[in-house]
């Protein structure tokens, strides 16, 4: 008996012994194959002893068909690189903090190339090389007189003081047109000219007169003057050799000239000239420009317009 139990002792030791080591060889082994993936110095890792370890866990991992433990692996083993690529993006932008490109061009690059920009940024050739806008005040045939309805004066009014002489254009428009509806339509209106008594512009003047004919459906032009308040009329008759009254059609621009010699009309090539009269002497001291004056003894029917341009 005591054979029998000596030999099951010697027995169950061995086998302990023996399962023992495979105990101590199994932990060895997984120790070696955790360890080949990040540490280079690990036996799995060498050349000589890899290919003997590396096979059972790959053997063990392939064994393993259970879908969470599979899903619980593949989160571990991307989660580094995951978190490798986070950094690797995001952190350089954090670090860096780039100013604007619109600030880096506006303080770093020097006066003279923000000039080229402007230039270059002007509008194409075919847009600078459009025609010029024309505005009221720069309309080529001057500026535009208006005489309201039930006045005599004119607006604005061309005044001016020591007046050697008055040279311009006049141009009559469709609005220029009247109807009196009585004789008094063949009576003169004053233009411009020069007055040589300011406070009573009917005493001693020269003057451009204008009226609307009816019949033709143009303006007439004429000179004429005031000596000491009496009227020196334009010879009306077309068939004198004196003849001193012009026609204007409407829209046409004519010619005049006041000065101390006397009044020089012209228009589609015909010319009035008229010097002045006896008993007219020019006075460069009370010599002022005359404005614009509808009619004698009636007011404006409607409220008319005209343009006139002083040279």
């Amino acid at each position: 008996m005591v054979v029998i139990k000596a030999a099951l002792v010697g027995r169950a030791g061995g086998l302990a012994a023996v399962l023992g080591a495979g105990v101590v060889i199994g932990f060895a082994t997984c120790a070696q194959a955790s360890a080949a993936p990040t540490d280079p110095n690990a036996p799995s890792a060498r050349a000589d002893s890899g290919q003997h370890t590396a096979a059972p866990a790959r053997r063990a991992s392939a064994g393993n068909r259970d879908p969470a433990r599979a899903r619980i692996a593949l989160r571990s083993a991307t989660a580094p690189r995951a978190a490798t690529l986070a950094s690797a993006t995001v952190a350089p932008v954090v670090a860096e903090s780039p100013i604007p490109e619109f600030a880096v061009s506006e303080l770093a690059v020097p006066v003279p190339w923000r000039q080229a920009r402007t230039s270059i940024a002007k509008p194409p050739a075919s847009v600078t090389d459009a025609a010029p806008v024309t505005f009221p005040w720069s309309d080529p045939r001057g500026r535009q007189i208006t005489i309201y309805k039930g006045t005599h004066f004119a607006i604005p009014n061309s005044f001016g003081y020591f007046i050697q002489q008055t040279v311009g254009t006049g141009t009559f428009i469709s609005n220029s047109a009247y109807d009196l509806k009585d004789v008094d339509q063949y009576d003169w209106n004053k233009f411009t000219g020069i007055a040589f008594t300011p406070l009573e512009p009917d005493r001693d003047a020269a003057m451009v007169g204008w009226r609307y004919n009816l019949t033709t459906l143009e303006f007439e032009i004429a000179p004429f003057y005031n000596v000491n308040k009496a009227r020196i009329l334009p010879n009306e008759n077309p068939l004198s050799p004196g003849y001193e009254v012009i026609s204007v059609p409407v829209g046409e621009t004519f010619e005049f000239a006041v000065d101390y010699s006397g009044i020089t009309l012209s228009y589609g090539g015909r010319t009035v000239y008229k010097p002045y009269p006896s008993g007219l002497a020019p006075n460069v001291w009370t010599a002022a420009r005359v404005s614009g004056w509808f009619g004698g003894n009636e007011v404006a029917p409607r409220t008319l317009s005209y343009f006139l341009r002083l040279d």
